[in-house]
Formats: C-alpha cells, sequence, structure tokens
C-alpha cells in the first residue's frame, strides 16, 4: 500500500482508534495520545501493509498494544516515584533533614495540584482506597479515577524535579 492510499483509510482508522483509547483510558486526551501513537506505527508500516488484509482489526489491535504500553510505562513510573522519595539517603549523616524537606517539598507540590486531583490522589495514595472505592465515593467512573490519579502522579513528579534533585 502506497502513503496516499494510507493518508486516505486513517480517515476511517482513527475514529476506531480514539475509540479503543477512551475505552481503555476513560478520557478524551489519551485517547488521542493512543491515536496518534497506533497511526504512527502504522504509518511506519504502510508500505508493508495489503489493501486485502483487514486494516479495521489490525488498527484496533495496534490501538490495544500502544494502551497496553502506555499503562505499563505510567505504572514504571509512579513506581519510580515513590522508591525515590520513600528512601532517602541513609548513609547521609542528615539524613532525617533531608527527609523532613522532602516531605515539605511534597506537601508543597500537592497543594499546588487543583482541589480534584489532590483529594483524589490523596484518598489512593494516604487513604489507601482503590480506584473502585473512590469512584462509589465520588461518582466518577473507576477508568476516569485511574487516569486522573495517574495524570496527578505525573504533575506531582514533574513539579518535585523541578523543586528537588531526586532523579
Amino acid at each position: 500500500m502506497t502513503r496516499k492510499e494510507f493518508e486516505i483509510i486513517i480517515l476511517r482508522l482513527r475514529p476506531l482508534m480514539v475509540k479503543v483509547g477512551r475505552d481503555f483510558f476513560g478520557n478524551q486526551m489519551d485517547a488521542e495520545d493512543v491515536a496518534q501513537e497506533a497511526l504512527l506505527r502504522l504509518w511506519n508500516y504502510c508500505e508493508r501493509l495489503s489493501a486485502d488484509r483487514n486494516l479495521e482489526a489490525l488498527a484496533v489491535k495496534v490501538a490495544k498494544n500502544v494502551c497496553v504500553d502506555l499503562y505499563k510505562n505510567r505504572n514504571t513510573y509512579e513506581d519510580e516515584i515513590t522508591s525515590n522519595i520513600a528512601s532517602p539517603p541513609s548513609q547521609s549523616a542528615d539524613a532525617e533533614l533531608h527527609a523532613k524537606e522532602v516531605q515539605q517539598k511534597i506537601d508543597e507540590a500537592m497543594e499546588r495540584l487543583n482541589p480534584r486531583e489532590r483529594d483524589l490522589l490523596k484518598a489512593r495514595q494516604l487513604e489507601g482506597k482503590s480506584a473502585e472505592e473512590i469512584s462509589e465515593q465520588t461518582g466518577i467512573p473507576k477508568s476516569s479515577v485511574k487516569s486522573m490519579i495517574s495524570m496527578a502522579r505525573k504533575k506531582l513528579k514533574t513539579d518535585l524535579q523541578k523543586h528537588l534533585k531526586l532523579w
């Protein structure tokens, strides 16, 4: 298939990939990311694709794989935050001072989140509530709760990177 032919087919495939992303993550922003990444992957292989192939099914499969990849990357990212924050330098004589400074910076970064993000993140991290429990409590769909918590963690990490030299 030529790139010109593929450009025409994209118009038909893109909405399918956005739907997969929206169903997986529960929000439009992540759905658009999924569609963009999936289209890029297909674009890289379009000259090897046959017009006889079920391109809709292939597009959905690629979009699902992108969703899984994005989800895994986010979880790895969150694990890094937790491990770096939870373990201040133990060799240092001023480890306690460092831990207090880190906690202060975390508290300040939490205050810079919008109230909804802060509440959801506190419910998950501090109160240990599951996404399902938070969903029931707030009336927000479970997938949206997960996505919003993920975005809040990402914002928190970015903010902490600006204000601390943890990473």
